[in-house]
């Protein structure tokens, strides 16, 4: 029996992701697929807990703004310094997907009007 890998994009930009209401990590991202994205923090975050998180989405010259809701799933030391963090998306997001999948060269459905996608998240 073969096991499907999940396709995952280089992607470098900014993140952060909210470990409280008063406590927001800064870092960068590392690559993304459509279940998740890898982030490098300098710090480790606790794993199975749900932060919300956002990071820049550059495609097609144009940096994205996106927020979601992620669960941390592994963690491990960067061999560069800080810590290498895995999230799974928590929700389902059309807009997001579909700049996922235009990292990969397929025709993007996003309407090119919509300037900034932002959900209120709590950071």
């Amino acid at each position: 029996m073969e096991v499907q890998r999940v396709t995952r994009y280089p992607l470098r930009g900014r993140v952060q992701v909210a470990i409280s209401s008063q406590l927001v990590l800064s870092g960068y991202t590392r690559d993304i697929s459509l279940g998740g994205i890898c982030v490098l923090l300098q710090d480790q975050i606790p794993l199975n807990a749900v932060y919300p998180v956002r990071f820049e989405m550059a495609v097609k010259g144009k940096i994205h703004i996106i927020t979601a809701r992620a669960k941390s799933i592994y963690g491990v030391f960067a061999s560069g310094g800080g810590f290498r963090v895995g999230l799974a998306f928590n929700d389902d997001d059309p807009y997001r997907s579909e700049l996922i999948k235009s990292l990969a060269g397929k025709k993007p459905l996003v309407d090119a009007t919509r300037k900034e996608h932002e959900r209120v998240s709590g950071i």
